[in-house]
């Protein structure tokens, strides 16, 4: 068994892609959480040097340090067999993460740009066309599964696009294959388990608000 240490600051935002990584294969591992720096920044001050390019997340996998997020789930999934069974299949998995990894850059792009304006536009125009396009590729492929007819990273990806720490429930349901999918996805046991029992998504901070609410909400809310 591999001794694995997770380490991320006490929130979802790049860290949680992996732990639901880590949850669904069902391994034990460290899930070190540090305080938020605007809470208290003296522990990532003093862990900042050691990390190899100054960056949080880290992953530890039997003594080696892995840092990037995106390395760190495309690791994880090829451990765990969720990265696609051949090389086409891996690049349509990556395929699809990337455009999932575009609107999440776009989500946070618009709340820096500090106008209402932006986040109409990614929750109008934005997020709709890519959930338009994800459910068309869906249907071209069966239906069921993003790539190869089988459950990849891909779809786990999805149902945390699809969470409410981006979209709200009404928005998904708009998009019948991918509201199937990701209410599959969320009712594999170790998934189910693991949002039903992870820790709170840290403490929200007024200039940080878009890691603990979603852009409807803070349409919605006016602030």
């Amino acid at each position: 068994m591999a001794d694995i240490k997770y380490t991320y600051f006490d929130l979802r935002v790049k860290g949680e892609p992996a732990r639901l990584l880590l949850a669904y294969s069902g391994v034990k591992y460290t899930d070190e959480r540090l305080t938020l720096p605007w809470d208290n920044p003296a522990p990532w001050a003093a862990m900042k040097p050691s990390m190899p390019w100054g960056q949080l997340p880290c992953l530890t996998w039997n003594g080696e340090v892995l840092c990037q997020s995106l390395a760190i789930c495309r690791f994880l999934a090829r451990e765990f067999g969720i990265a696609g069974r051949t090389s086409m299949e891996m690049a349509q998995v990556d395929e699809v993460i990337d455009v999932i990894q575009d609107a999440i850059a776009a989500n946070y792009k618009a709340w820096y740009a500090k106008t209402r304006e932006e986040l109409v536009t990614l929750t109008q125009k934005t997020f709709p066309t890519v959930l338009s396009q994800l459910e068309k590729r869906l249907e071209e492929r069966g239906g069921q599964y993003l790539v190869g007819n089988n459950f990849t990273w891909a779809d786990l990806h999805l149902f945390f696009f699809c969470t409410e720490d981006f979209l709200e429930p009404k928005v998904v349901a708009q998009y019948q294959k991918i509201a199937n999918l990701v209410g599959r996805v969320g009712a594999l046991p170790n998934i189910e388990n693991w949002v039903q029992t992870r820790p709170d998504n840290g403490k929200e901070q007024p200039g940080f608000k878009i890691y603990f609410r979603n852009a409807y909400k803070i349409l919605e809310d006016g602030n």
